[in-house]
């Protein structure tokens, strides 16, 4: 305990307070127990209940990011087969999830062909067909870019998007002055 009896803040980088869910209860857990069942306890639990089922869906969303950029974003890597499962029906969890998951597994360990279609991933393919040596070429910048995927990336950059702008703006002002030069002949 801090001076005063105080509790010092948690830090959520450490320990238990890493817990999926722990930080989102932490709140409702401070309450004091007379607190919990009254109706600002019950609102406070269902608040944290709500703010962890929003923390899970971040969770599974940052989880699959990960799975598809590392298995599926490496053409030049030896992976496994890698399968999608719905899990969204709790319903069906037996047929679409946990029966098609030891089927894939079966044909694995038995090294025969699985009955259901694996992943294919079209930005393997987009990779693969990208030139790293190729030399491009940005008239706008006046620059020479060496491989494919560098010059896709300058084309987006805010240095291209700014010699852009103000390539338009110097245009815009030639036309005003082009406009202005015949209106003065006339």
């Amino acid at each position: 305990m801090a001076v005063g009896g105080q509790r010092p803040p948690p830090d959520y980088t450490k320990g238990i307070f890493q817990t999926l869910g722990f930080k989102e209860f932490h709140e409702y857990l401070m309450l004091p127990p007379d607190k919990k069942d009254s109706e600002d306890g019950k609102k406070l639990l269902q608040e944290s209940i709500e703010n962890m089922k929003m923390a899970t869906r971040r969770y599974a969303r940052r989880q699959n990011k990960m799975v598809k950029s590392r298995f599926l974003d490496h053409p030049t890597r030896e992976i496994p087969l890698i399968f999608e499962l719905n899990t969204t029906n709790l319903s069906q969890w037996d047929i679409e999830v946990k029966e098609k998951a030891i089927n894939i597994i079966n044909s694995f360990i038995t090294n025969s062909p699985c009955q259901y279609e694996h992943l294919k991933s079209n930005v393997c393919q987009e990779k693969s067909n990208l030139n790293a040596h190729s030399s491009n070429y940005c008239k706008d910048c006046e620059r020479l870019i060496i491989g494919d995927k560098e010059f896709s990336i300058h084309l987006s950059s805010h240095k291209h998007m700014r010699v852009l702008k103000a390539k338009k703006r110097l245009a815009k002002l030639a036309e005003m002055k082009k406009d202005e030069d015949t209106k003065q002949t006339e």
